[in-house]
């Protein structure tokens, strides 16, 4: 067989010449992973010292909101130990956190103002309702507690048992608004352990309830209250709304004692405005 030198050269020049091509290969690689690395670490030195430099330290906190039972300078005094590094290290979530623990603060938002400036917006809660004597309620039916509510005397006391606050907030809802029309306001809801209800209006009319049918009772005292009881709105003591066919009221002192009176009158339910008969049993002073 005829072989031909000049092919057989070639052949081992290329043998001897691929272990170089590979050396020269995986060399190309790890001038390009370390030219990377050395590039990101310039990224990452240069970030860091552009991050210190723009990281000024806090020099103004700007307290926002209206505010008529939170201090501006106490919301200053919370939030002055959290202010801690600068401003793009600050923590806003933890400042926002911390000072919604406060009874009377609803909302906080917290937002960074360049270059060193710090600005909180605090919406306040809205007092509905006291209760008891350290604590009210809220829009939403939650009980806040405060060291002393007396300040908010001009709002209605709602009593009641624990974890019954939401109810307890939806029921005077629902009896305030029926009362509205009749221009009678509550001062006062009670509901205790056994679910009985009493109710105090701002006239100094005290109202017993009973248990059950809330509502539908006190549609039944404002169809008699229309009907011409609010008349002698100064003679009464008391209202017992817990009969089924009319209600018993209890006079104050010093007031003529009232014959059983069972009249049939007209109704016209504020509501409603449906005519309808009603008997109305009007009880002696002390029945009630």
């Amino acid at each position: 067989m005829v072989v031909n030198r000049h092919q057989g050269g070639a052949a081992r020049r290329e043998e001897q010449r691929a272990p170089l091509r590979e050396r020269l290969r995986w060399l190309t690689r790890s001038l390009s992973v370390l030219s990377l690395l050395v590039v990101l670490i310039g990224v990452l030195w240069g970030g860091e010292k552009v991050f210190h430099k723009l990281d000024v330290p806090i020099g103004v906190i700007a307290i926002k909101g209206e505010f008529s039972h939170v201090d501006q300078s106490e919301v200053q005094r919370l939030v002055e130990p959290l202010v801690k590094g600068g401003i793009l290290s600050l923590d806003l979530a933890k400042i926002r956190s911390e000072l919604e623990l406060q009874p009377w603060i609803e909302a906080v938002a917290v937002s960074r103002q360049w270059p060193g400036g710090l600005v909180i917006s605090v919406v306040e809660e809205t007092p509905i309702a006291r209760w008891g004597t350290q604590g009210f309620l809220n829009s939403r039916g939650e009980m806040l507690t405060i060291k002393d509510n007396s300040k908010l005397a001009h709002l209605p006391l709602l009593q009641g048992q624990g974890h019954t606050e939401r109810s307890l907030m939806k029921s005077y809802r629902e009896i305030a608004q029926l009362l509205q029309p009749a221009n009678l306001k509550i001062t006062g809801l009670k509901r205790d352990q056994r679910g009985a209800w009493w109710l105090s209006l701002s006239n100094g009319l005290e109202l017993v309830i009973g248990r059950g049918q809330v509502v539908e009772k006190m549609r039944r005292f404002l169809v008699v209250w229309m009907s011409g009881l609010k008349d002698k709105a100064g003679q009464i003591a008391r209202v017992d709304v817990r009969y089924d066919n009319g209600i018993a009221v209890q006079w104050v002192e010093n007031t003529a004692a009232a014959m059983l009176w069972q009249p049939v009158v007209k109704k016209q339910v504020v509501q409603q405005q449906v005519v309808q008969e009603l008997t109305i049993a009007l009880g002696k002073p002390g029945q009630v």
